[in-house]
């Protein structure tokens, strides 16, 4: 009984790890695709989980919910934050701090 559990609890953290990586993938890809529409830099290459979440999806089936941080410069001497929303391996919405647009 006891080897079950541990199987169990095994394979969950390595669906959870594997999930995880898929997530962070999709959520950088968006973030830089949307950093390279705007013409900013996206900056540090990096993202940050700053919130997780179990949530509902739009056929009421459970799924987990991430925020991922990333920072952006318009600049170069300026950083900004961005946030990017995904609920399981989906991108739902990226929302960006107000920046200062360079005019010549």
């Amino acid at each position: 009984m006891v080897n079950y559990i541990v199987f169990f609890i095994i394979v969950g953290l390595i669906w959870y790890w594997w999930n995880s990586i898929s997530a962070y993938e999709v959520a950088y890809k968006e973030a830089k695709a949307a950093c390279r529409r705007l013409e900013l830099q996206f900056l540090d290459d990096t993202l940050d989980v700053i919130k997780f979440r179990l949530c509902r999806h739009s056929r009421g089936h459970m799924q987990i919910c991430r925020i991922y941080e990333f920072e952006f410069s318009s600049d170069g001497n300026s950083r900004y934050k961005g946030y990017i929303k995904l609920s399981g391996l989906k991108y739902e919405t990226i929302d960006m701090d107000a920046y200062k647009i360079e005019t010549e």
